[in-house]
């Protein structure tokens, strides 16, 4: 005959037992986002005095690896002067290092992309890697605005703007 004391146990140490059927597939799950770049995130190309303004935004998959994002770019010249226009795309997924935040809306974290810019009368160049940049100090649960980053290629100098993440989907 088995006690209710006894029963409780045979059903928690069930419930133990079960409990990795049901982490893997959730932990396999994955992790979409989302990211905006904006106000205007710009950078400087320290080797010739040019800045890159980028807007923009889009989502990304950690677990399939995957990317779909564009936006527009502007690039100036020492003086401030534009000297080129166009759009950009997403073309490839690097990785992701998610840093947390106080809510699924409001993330922080550094994703590495790939991207092809499309200057107005140009030609496409391709292959130019990307890094988002969105601090957030999860020891003290702020958000370290002020080296919020867009670099662009050689354009490796952050001057400004705001980036944040999404989390779209755990």
């Amino acid at each position: 005959m088995i006690t209710l004391k006894k029963a409780r146990l045979l059903a928690l140490s069930i419930a133990v037992l079960a409990m990795p059927m049901f982490i893997v597939p959730m932990a396999a799950q994955a992790a979409v986002y989302g990211f905006n770049l904006g106000p205007p995130s710009t950078s400087l190309n320290p080797s010739t005095g040019e800045t890159i303004r980028v807007t923009g935004g889009g989502t990304f998959d950690t677990t399939l690896g995957s990317v779909l994002a564009n936006g527009a770019y502007t690039i100036s010249d020492a003086s401030r002067k534009v000297t080129e226009r166009g759009t950009w795309a997403a073309t490839a997924f690097g990785n992701f290092d998610a840093l947390g935040g106080p809510n699924p809306g409001v993330q922080g974290g550094v994703l590495h992309i790939t991207v092809t810019l499309f200057p107005h009368g140009g030609t496409p160049r391709t292959d130019v890697p990307v890094t988002v940049i969105c601090p957030f100090e999860a020891d003290e649960g702020v958000f370290d605005e002020a080296d919020d980053a867009t670099i662009v290629g050689d354009f490796a100098v952050p001057t400004g703007g705001l980036t944040v993440f999404h989390l779209l989907q755990p």
